[in-house]
């Protein structure tokens, strides 16, 4: 069972008002020109599904917050239900002819209303595809992004060879690295539009050497700062890896275990979110390090207080030998006594 997220454009509008020669044909005309014309001549949609569909499959057409829009996937919505296909429409917000909100608003709705499609598709067990022939330019670029950060392959036609290209899901391991480093501030930023005056100053609250790169996944409109469009889909592929990855087992040794009890609140909601990050792959192999003294590896690298000794068990588990802290010195004393895995056992769930 696959579901097909199509975005929209106003080809079909375009193509029936040259053909029947009127100025506004209505939704009859409309729904009488589709039918009747061959889908690689109706419309960029018809073209593209017409190579893709396959019995059973469910489409989501994806239109612009406009009226051209609205009408040509309600047209192209009724057209592939008489022929026996699911099909929904969603309105994407902000999506609009006008330059600045489809920058800045348009595009991340896009993206938002994109990864809220796949995860419920998903849920509802069905394969995803996305084809973005349809629509603006730019949204074939933000949806290519969407889908191999999400692991869904993207369809469109490709204007000179008017041939249907796939950009098929990549076995990447993308580095989420200053997400997770800065993963307060994007939390900040991602739980409702700020003030661009406030993120400035919780900008400079950041490491100097990360702040360029933060900003690259910002943008400013109308006096707020929020996720650009990249930005939103970097940040919720990292918050589906980290969800995905709770599900690795972090194992504490006797000494770790009472470092963590011992903890006073605020150190162990240091040590908690540490452990969290420890559990997702790609972080433990960019984030961690070796250290002088130790067989084990420390996680994490960079400009924090906790630190993380570590190694990957054969079950798949994360196995914590230690845990410590810079601003105690205990970081620099397990260095300086060495921390080997064989001195540790009795390992225990967190």
């Amino acid at each position: 069972m696959r579901t097909i997220l199509t975005t929209v454009g106003t080809s079909l509008l375009t193509n029936a008002k040259r053909d029947l020669k009127v100025e506004q044909p209505d939704g009859q005309q409309m729904a009488n020109y589709v039918r009747h014309t061959p889908p690689e001549k109706a419309s960029a949609e018809t073209n593209s599904l017409s190579r893709l569909l396959r019995e059973n499959d469910r489409i989501v057409f994806l239109h612009s917050q406009t009226e051209e829009g609205k009408q040509c996937a309600d047209t192209l919505r009724g057209h592939y239900e008489k022929q026996g296909y699911g099909a929904e429409l969603r309105e994407v917000p902000d999506l609009t002819y006008t330059e600045s909100r489809f920058k800045m608003r348009g595009l991340r709705s896009l993206v938002t209303t994109l990864i809220d499609l796949i995860r419920r598709e998903r849920q509802q067990n069905r394969e995803v595809l996305v084809n973005a022939t349809g629509g603006f330019k730019a949204e074939i670029a933000y949806a290519t992004l969407v889908g191999l950060l999400f692991d869904v392959p993207v369809y469109y036609i490709h204007e000179a060879f008017r041939d249907i290209i796939e950009m098929p899901p990549t076995p990447i391991s993308w580095d989420y690295s200053l997400l997770a480093d800065c993963e307060e501030f994007f939390e900040w930023v991602f739980e409702r539009d700020r003030p661009t005056p406030e993120v400035e100053a919780r900008l400079r609250d950041l490491p100097q050497e990360m702040q360029p790169k933060v900003r690259l996944l910002l943008t400013e409109v109308e006096g707020v700062t929020i996720l650009s469009p990249t930005g939103e889909v970097f940040y919720e592929a990292y918050i589906d890896r980290m969800k995905e990855a709770e599900a690795v087992p972090i194992l504490l040794s006797l000494s770790a275990r009472r470092t963590y009890e011992g903890a006073e609140h605020s150190v162990r909601r240091l040590f908690d979110r540490a452990l969290c990050k420890l559990r997702l792959k790609e972080l433990r192999v960019s984030q961690a390090d070796r250290v002088r003294n130790c067989d084990v590896l420390v996680f994490p690298k960079g400009h924090c207080d906790e630190r993380v000794f570590f190694f990957e068990g054969d079950d798949g588990s994360v196995r914590v030998c230690e845990l410590a802290r810079h601003s105690d010195q205990s970081y620099s004393r397990l260095i300086a006594s060495g921390v080997r895995r064989e001195e540790y056992g009795d390992f225990q769930p967190l």
